[in-house]
Formats: structure tokens, C-alpha cells, sequence
């Protein structure tokens, strides 16, 4: 399809789940129109829920047009130098899947010694990071952090049905001393070619 564009085309595709961009709307029309005949030959098909045709573009920020990728919601913002940049951040529906079955792992295995505990913690903690860890989606990353400790704090002091067995002071002091994952970004800065 990109030789008989009239614009610039481009494809981010990651497995099966792919976005494809083009400056000028008939280009994107005419490759929305070829895909599934394409995709047919193969005995392959789109995915109703996952395809559509958006303006997705710089010239109109802002959260009312933005789409899902790959779990992160993409939207065109002002960075803090008041460059125009596609932001991602965290789906909101997979930010709760994963605070549910942290809550979950945190509930059945509080009876862990403390230092095995918060190793556990950390592995669920920096996994998270590795995959949500890009710039612009801090928040989410913060998010899901203060989650996690005031989860643990909760049913840490539900051990042995006893209730409140340390205050937070302490608890804190505890998280420092054991050294509790803090949020970072993971994403590697390299030149992104950036058109609308």
C-alpha cells in the first residue's frame, strides 16, 4: 500500500496488533477498505472491536481522540517544555485488572516472612515497571506504587487476626529498611519520527 500513498504512511506493529498512520485521510480510507480483503486471502480476519478510523493528530490534542495499544492509551499532549508529543499512559481497565490481582497476591500471601514478602512484592512491582515504565505515563506507575503499600499495609496488619499490629510510621520505616521497589521509568529515549 505505501507506494500508492500520497503522503507519509507508517506501521508500528508488535505480533499480531498493528497501527498504521497516514498523513492524508483518503490514503487511510483506501488501506481501511483493503485489509480485510487482504487479510482474507489468508484466511485471517480484522477484529470488529479492535479496528476503526480516527484523526489522530497534533493539530488536536488533547484526550477526546485517543486509542488504545498494546494495554497504553495514546494521546497527543504538551510535554513540560510545551512541545506537542504523543503521551501514553496506562489503560485505565488494565491499571485495575492489575491492582485487583496484586490485592489478590497480597491477601493470600501476607503469612510470608517479611524480607520473602517484600522480595515477592518487588518482583510484581518491577515487572510492572518494565512494561508501563515509559515517560509520560508517571502517573500511573505512582498510582499503582501507593496502591501497592497501602494494600500491604492493610493486610499485613491482618496477620494472625490480629488488627493494627504496626501504625504507619513504623510501616514506613519498615518499607525503607527492606527496600520496596519505587516507581521508574524504563523506556530508553531514542529519536521518534513524528508527523501528522
Amino acid at each position: 500500500m505505501k507506494p500508492r500513498c500520497r503522503g507519509q504512511a507508517l506501521l508500528v506493529r508488535y505480533a499480531d496488533d498493528y497501527v498504521c498512520a497516514f498523513q492524508f485521510q483518503e490514503d487511510a480510507q483506501r488501506f481501511y477498505r483493503a485489509v480485510p480483503r487482504r487479510l482474507g486471502r489468508f484466511g485471517l480476519q480484522v477484529a470488529p472491536e479492535k479496528t476503526r478510523l480516527m484523526r489522530f493528530s497534533r493539530f488536536h490534542p488533547g484526550l477526546r481522540r485517543r486509542f488504545g495499544f498494546l494495554g497504553f492509551e495514546l494521546y497527543w499532549s504538551r510535554d513540560r517544555r510545551g512541545e506537542l508529543r504523543v503521551m501514553k499512559r496506562t489503560v485505565r481497565k488494565k491499571l485495575q485488572a492489575a491492582k485487583r490481582r496484586l490485592k489478590g497476591w497480597i491477601r493470600a500471601n501476607r503469612h510470608l516472612p517479611g524480607r520473602v514478602f517484600i522480595q515477592e512484592l518487588n518482583r510484581r512491582l518491577v515487572g510492572h515497571y518494565n512494561y508501563f515504565g515509559l515517560r509520560s505515563n508517571e502517573q500511573g506507575l505512582e498510582s499503582y506504587y501507593i496502591f501497592a503499600t497501602r494494600c500491604a499495609f492493610k493486610w499485613l496488619n491482618r496477620r494472625g487476626g490480629k488488627r493494627s499490629s504496626f501504625n504507619w510510621a513504623q510501616y514506613i520505616a519498615a518499607l525503607r529498611k527492606l527496600g520496596v521497589e519505587q516507581p521508574r521509568i524504563t523506556e530508553r529515549q531514542r529519536a521518534h519520527a513524528v508527523f501528522a
